[in-house]
């Protein structure tokens, strides 16, 4: 995918320092979204979801508000596209013990728009990969620079007809798909793996359990297995750059509803700007 500009602390680049902590050792956090006539859906959750991930990782963050000034003049620049922002420790040397002294960078990275088949927006089917996340609570939840299982995942899914899957942990437990958020519904009610001990708590996914709440939906987090997801009246993936793609069928089997999919799908178009 072409890259149509990349800034570093609100001055645009050619490139990155070899110094630089997030390509050495993958030491930063990023969000990705779309960008719409100058306008980020959710643009607040995605900050929230950054600064939240720095403290997690312990990275001061002292120009936060600067950056945000910042990308609103990166909007300005580039009203379409999809936007990646980088936040980093900044630069070090070799080994893994940070310098107190290190400066934080934050990047913006604009990227053609992202467009899927709208049958998308209908139904998919999907499946279970053999893949696994490996649990770390030190790191669950966060979406931070260390992405080698997603690469691996990703590259499997390429082998496979499906748009998106379904990823299990080490323990067998569902967590995620491989770059989406994923729900069930069961006797009407909407459930999400936890993400605390692996996988990426994402910003729609949170949208979502909010929206749920504002809705009167009975809504939270749960362990569930394979045979949950099998088991389900509904199943829909989730992510800030398409919203909802509803599945009809996991592993050949029938799903018989997406009555409340399509609610929230309904409610997501009605309610959620680009602001």
């Amino acid at each position: 995918m072409t890259l149509n500009a990349c800034w570093h602390n609100g001055q645009p680049i050619q490139q990155l320092s070899p110094l630089e902590r997030g390509l050495a050792y993958g030491d930063g956090v990023f969000t990705t979204m779309a960008v719409r006539q100058g306008r980020a859906a959710l643009l607040a959750y995605h900050w929230q979801r950054l600064e939240h991930g720095c403290q997690r990782l312990a990275i001061n963050t002292p120009n936060f508000s600067q950056w945000q000034d910042d990308f609103r003049r990166f909007l300005i620049c580039y009203p379409e596209m999809t936007a990646k922002i980088i936040i980093t420790r900044g630069e070090g040397g070799r080994g893994y013990l940070p310098d107190l002294l290190a400066q934080p960078n934050c990047y913006f990275y604009a990227f053609p728009v992202v467009s899927y088949p709208e049958s998308y927006q209908q139904v998919i089917s999907t499946d279970f990969l053999h893949g696994r996340l490996g649990v770390n609570p030190l790191l669950a939840g966060i979406k931070h620079l260390n992405r080698l299982e997603q690469v691996l995942l990703r590259q499997e899914l390429a082998q496979t007809s499906y748009p998106e899957a379904l990823v299990c942990d080490v323990t067998g437990k569902v967590i995620e798909g491989v770059f989406s958020n994923v729900f069930i519904v069961k006797n009407h009610q909407l459930l999400t793996p936890y993400v605390n001990e692996a996988g990426v708590a994402g910003v729609m996914r949170r949208y979502i359990l909010q929206l749920a709440a504002e809705l009167g939906i009975i809504a939270h987090e749960k362990n569930l297995m394979p045979a949950d997801f099998l088991a389900a009246d509904e199943v829909f993936f989730c992510n800030s750059l398409y919203g909802i793609w509803p599945v009809a069928q996991i592993a050949g089997t029938m799903l018989p509803s997406h009555s409340l999919t399509q609610k929230l799908q309904s409610q997501l178009e009605q309610r959620l700007s680009y602001v």
